[in-house]
């Protein structure tokens, strides 16, 4: 009797046992399918780079709280996953959750076709996760062009010439002929583009000419107007049959040294008049003309001693600038502008200052007319000296004749 009855109790305990094994081992949703562009059986057919629609359908096995839906593809540097946030589920109800994914691009294949596997994961943190795989085909375009790179320097001045390289491949089935790359900053208006070729869909090992992909240079001329800024820089490869864009970003700043008074600020008394010396740099790789003009000023009278100066590429200029205080000008500061313009439209503004003073000069005036004047006395001096030892040195000699008497 107690053989059986430990038989018995062991018996229980292993239908328990399993049957916590078995509810340990139920799924979180039952019935689960998923579609990719509409289409459930696979392989499903996509298009590198496209943006392919998936809607996942499945029916609750138990309540939940924080269940969340993600569908992800695993074996490419960037990665390509998209997940749900996370919602509550109701036991024996049906859900559908929508997601997308952008598929390899061409540049990521090495075939004109690549299987992959499409991974749909449902998770709870009460929960074991759930899988389901699907098989898709991502197939190359028939035709499509790619931007390999894109080099360029990152800041450049006002006025200079920039050189984009461009590295631009065939990625599709077919050859694409008559390829362009261009190059353009729309917020300046302006756009150079260069002719590629044909471009086969593999190297051709039998024309060394033709190629798979290749390297162009777009050369893009920077107004002297530009202001300085942030720029978008659009790169554009196209023929009649396929194009590709990048937009990259290049910093204008003005050409900070084209216009340098060497100093600016002078003290001077009426009457008198004192000069400044303006540095005229041109940094590009042509001449530049440059207007000099002064701006109306009173009580201190400017003059420029060039008015229009040409500076070669890559050099310097020096113009004088004078500056006269009239005879009954007030004492205080005065501020003369000095406007440099030229052809390319570069425009910059220079101002000097001028400090009138009277006692300064008057005391540096007197002062000066006191050493003249100590100078002269003591020069009239030395010489009154020299001619009174000549004279004294040539006085004649008395000579004694003895007394003479007439009577």
């Amino acid at each position: 009797m107690k053989s059986k009855a430990l038989l018995v109790s062991f018996i229980a305990l292993f239908a328990i046992a399993l049957s916590i094994s078995a509810v340990a081992a139920q799924d979180l949703a039952t019935g689960v399918s998923v579609e990719v562009n509409d289409l459930t059986t696979a392989p499903i057919a996509v298009s590198a780079s496209e943006t392919v629609p998936i809607e996942i359908f499945f029916t609750a096995n138990g309540s939940h709280d924080d269940m969340r839906v993600r569908a992800y593809v695993e074996g490419y540097k960037n990665e390509i996953s998209d997940e749900t946030s996370r919602f509550h589920v109701i036991d024996g109800s049906s859900y559908i959750k929508r997601l997308s994914l952008t598929m390899p691009s061409t540049e990521d294949m090495e075939g004109l076709s690549e299987d992959l596997t499409l991974l749909v994961r449902l998770s709870s943190k009460d929960h074991a996760s759930q899988e389901v795989f699907v098989t898709l085909k991502v197939q190359k375009n028939q035709d499509s062009l790619n931007i390999h790179s894109v080099s360029m320097p990152e800041v450049v001045t006002s006025g200079s010439n920039v050189a984009v390289d461009v590295v631009v491949e065939n990625n599709g089935n077919n050859r694409l002929d008559n390829v362009y790359v261009k190059a353009s900053i729309p917020a300046l208006g302006i756009s150079k583009k260069v002719y590629v070729g044909d471009l086969e869909a593999s190297q051709d090992s039998n024309d060394d000419s033709i190629d798979d992909a290749t390297s162009k240079r777009v050369y893009l001329s920077i107004p002297r107007t530009a202001l300085s800024g942030n720029y978008e820089v659009e790169i554009e490869a196209y023929n009649y049959d396929a194009s590709s864009m990048k937009v990259e970003r290049i910093v204008v700043e003005d050409v900070a040294t084209g216009v340098i008074p060497s100093s600016t600020s002078r003290t001077i008394a009426p009457g008198q008049e004192t000069s400044f010396d303006l540095v005229l740099v041109n940094p590009s790789d042509s001449m530049i003309v440059y207007t000099i003009s002064p701006a109306e000023s009173k009580g201190v009278l400017i003059d420029v001693e060039e008015s229009v100066v040409a500076v070669g590429a890559d050099s310097s200029r020096t113009v004088k600038i004078k500056a006269k205080a009239t005879s009954n000008t007030e004492e205080g500061t005065y501020v003369l502008t000095v406007n440099a313009d030229s052809a390319t439209g570069l425009s910059k503004q220079v101002s000097f200052n001028v400090n009138v003073e009277k006692s300064s000069s008057s005391s540096t005036g007197m002062a000066d007319s006191t050493v003249i004047l100590t100078v002269v006395l003591v020069i009239v001096f030395v010489v009154l000296l020299i001619v009174l030892i000549a004279l004294l040195s040539k006085r004649p000699v008395e000579e004694d004749f003895g007394e003479t008497n007439y009577y």
